[in-house]
């Protein structure tokens, strides 16, 4: 069984305080033999460094450039294990930097079966005659307009008419999944320019269930929420 532990580095440098969870792979049984799950869990534990310290990098460099415009940034990272299963695991890393009262974020997904020996992507979940980047485009076009709808819903002023065109998604989209959705963040102001938050839309399997995989049925998906 594969568990997720908790490295934390808690430290300040300059002007910048970090506060950075790493999450990390390992067995629940420290005696198992398979080497090709081991590999994967050293290499994805190196992706995930490999991220944060991207991370890390990009903050002191910004704060570098920008030191002037600012006295201090406080910069996290957050992690959830959205579904781990004996060898499937989904978990996605939230890296925020906050100046002041702006809010900077992004987030990373890591998405693997370990029998397949692979990374999952979108594909995996859909059927293979189903143009799943537009059936999905639908459901998170819904969940844009809804959004806005309620918090520009007093604010005139505000125009917006947002179509399918305007969403950005393919098929190596950053996503993650539990037993009941597909989430798919957006960064700070990928949606719009007005929107700093990181948002999630979440797709309900049970709303997508005639297209999904024999993969995705058997393996992930242990229940229609009707």
């Amino acid at each position: 069984m594969i568990i997720i532990e908790k490295e934390v580095l808690d430290y300040e440098k300059n002007n910048i305080k970090y506060y950075i969870n790493i999450p990390k792979l390992c067995y629940e049984e420290n005696n198992d033999k398979n080497f090709f799950k081991n590999e994967m869990i050293e290499s994805i534990n190196q992706f995930i460094s490999e991220d944060i310290f991207i991370f890390i990098d990009m903050i002191e460099d910004d704060y570098n450039i920008s030191k002037n415009e600012y006295t201090y940034i406080n910069s996290l990272t957050e992690f959830q294990v959205a579904y781990v299963s004996k060898n499937i695991i989904s978990l996605s890393v939230e890296f925020s930097q906050l100046r002041g009262l702006s809010d900077i974020s992004y987030t990373k997904a890591y998405n693997y079966d370990f029998n397949l020996r692979k990374e999952l992507s979108l594909k995996d979940f859909f059927k293979n005659n189903v143009d799943f980047i537009e059936l999905l485009k639908r459901y998170i076009l819904i969940q844009i307009n809804n959004f806005f709808d309620e918090i520009y819903r007093y604010d005139e002023n505000f125009i917006y008419n947002f179509m399918e065109d305007d969403i950005v998604l393919e098929e190596d989209n950053i996503f993650y999944f539990t037993h009941e959705f597909l989430i798919f963040p957006f960064s700070s102001c990928e949606i719009h320019e007005n929107i700093v938050n990181l948002l999630e839309f979440k797709i309900p399997f049970n709303k997508i269930y005639p297209y999904l995989s024999e993969y995705a049925m058997k393996n992930i998906v242990k229940r229609m929420v009707l």
